[in-house]
């Protein structure tokens, strides 16, 4: 049967949530390093995901997170062999599902697909992309995918842009829309005047701002909340040359500053919500120079820049768990960026693998049994490799995958809470030696002692680097903080935007 009506979404999201009742497997998993004992690291089955026609496949998803849901389905998106045109879909125990491309309009011709999240019930959200056959100009429009594949348009103003950012359980989604084609440097969307938004059965709805022009809204949860950034005001601050922004979270038609002012700065947002309804996210200082992490839990929010932090000026949180548990980034007197874990009021340094020239890390995702996965670099080039925090240890996914396997593992972003790991990497055999694919990491019931696997050599201290190499990477050119450090980023990326 077809869902074509605007409240089917709803409907079947719903009937699968009051039919279904989730259980998480019991996992091997314990800080075994508290009893000195030595920690145990899963081995994993890898699976690699294929492009459609063209030379590579990403993982896809909001930020750095990967849309892989506890049951294993995730979403990528391919090269095809039109140039410049990706196809997205999902993968579920080997089966492939391609997504619909938005329905041809005159003149206008659908063409990519994105997919920035999936709920427990195989609905996506993201966008799809036309082409305008005359002038070449491509639009974006926000939609819903169903587990079959088929696309539902969101509903989107006349000649609009539009993106589906994350969906619940319920079919709810949230995004933002560009309602009209005005120009706005400092806006959150696409280059133009931007509003968040949620679709519920199809329906949009407008968040609204908490005093100026643009909105954005990011996470949904179960409980109907989102989370987002909005401007405060259209007066722009001296600082950043950009009306000032804080956090938000909008519940029942209403769109609370859950940060007011930030830290005394001119920038806020957040970087996650769970079903819980607790948001982490940042702000900056007075200044904008510097930034602190936050949690908001229950209209209460918590400085973590205060509970723990490497005494440098940076520090911001990426995700948390269920359990309230944060992963984020804390810079160290040397300049250098290093993944951070503040659990129960505790503060932890997840430090680096230390190998190959690693001295910076940042982390995407901690599940619910605190095992995090992400990124281990260089400061220096952005060269990368995939890690695993778990027991107190850092591993090295390389190490804990078959030897004869032709992928380098260059980041892992996302863990679910079965252990399953989305990870990127990159073929190291064969013709296609240096194409780029999207890789599932499967446990397979093989533990092995740390001693078998890679060590952390980095030191109780930090790692330390002079400050000149690396402030580039901390700071603008002008002293402000550099906003590409607040949010999850993609290492390599970041030393290019290196400012000589």
């Amino acid at each position: 049967m077809k869902c074509e009506t605007p409240g089917c979404i709803t409907a079947i999201a719903l009937s699968a949530v009051l039919a279904i009742s989730v259980q998480l497997p019991a996992q091997e998993h314990s800080d075994d390093h508290r009893f000195g004992q030595k920690p145990k690291h899963q081995m994993y089955s890898v699976v690699v995901l294929p492009p459609d026609g063209g030379p590579d496949s990403f993982l896809a998803g909001y930020l750095f997170y990967a849309p892989l849901t506890n049951g294993g389905t995730l979403g990528v998106f391919g090269d095809t062999s039109a140039p410049g045109v990706n196809n997205s879909y999902t993968q579920t125990n080997g089966q492939q599902v391609d997504l619909q491309a938005l329905p041809q309009l005159p003149d206008l011709t659908g063409t990519s697909t994105y997919i920035n999240w999936i709920n427990q019930w195989g609905l996506a959200a993201g966008f799809g992309t036309r082409t305008n056959t005359v002038t070449g100009a491509s639009l974006d429009n926000a939609a819903i995918w169903f587990p079959n594949g088929q696309i539902f348009p969101l509903k989107t103003p006349e000649g609009g842009q539009s993106h589906a950012v994350w969906i619940n359980s319920f079919g709810q989604a949230s995004g933002w829309i560009a309602p009209n084609s005005i120009a706005d440097p400092c806006a959150f969307g696409v280059g133009l005047q931007s509003q968040g938004v949620v679709w519920d059965g199809g329906f949009v709805r407008p968040l609204g701002t908490l005093g100026g022009t643009d909105s954005y809204g990011e996470f949904i949860n179960d409980l109907g909340q989102i989370s987002g950034h909005s401007q405060t005001s259209n007066v722009v601050s001296s600082n950043t040359g950009c009306p000032p922004f804080d956090p938000f979270i909008w519940q029942n038609g209403k769109m609370t500053d859950i940060h007011p002012g930030n830290f005394g700065g001119a920038e806020g947002g957040t970087n996650f919500l769970n079903n819980q309804g607790q948001a982490v996210g940042f702000g900056t200082l007075q200044g904008d120079a510097d930034a602190h992490p936050f949690l908001w839990s229950r209209g209460k929010l918590t400085d973590l820049y205060n509970v723990g932090n490497l005494g440098g000026p940076v520090s911001s949180a990426f995700n948390v768990n269920e359990l309230g548990h944060v992963v984020g980034v804390s810079t160290n007197a040397g300049g250098a960026v290093l993944a951070v874990l503040w659990r129960n009021g505790e503060f932890a340094n997840l430090m680096t693998l230390g190998a190959d020239g690693d001295d910076c890390s940042e982390p995407y995702r901690i599940n619910s049994l605190d095992q995090i996965v992400g990124v281990s670099f260089s400061c220096e080039t952005g060269v990368s490799h995939a890690f695993l925090w778990e027991g107190g240890v850092m591993a090295d996914l390389n190490t804990l995958i078959p030897a004869n396997s032709g992928l380098e593992l260059q980041s892992a972003n996302w863990i679910n809470d079965d252990g399953v790991i989305a990870a990127q990497g990159v073929l190291t055999e064969g013709s296609n030696s240096g194409d780029t694919r999207a890789v599932l990491l499967i446990p397979a019931g093989q533990w092995i002692d740390d001693a078998q696997g890679p060590k952390n050599t980095s030191s109780s201290s930090d790692v330390i680097r002079d400050t000149p190499k690396t402030s580039v990477l901390i700071q603008t050119h002008d002293g402000r903080v550099n906003p590409v450090l607040l949010r999850p980023f993609d290492p390599a990326a970041l030393v290019g935007k290196k400012q000589n």
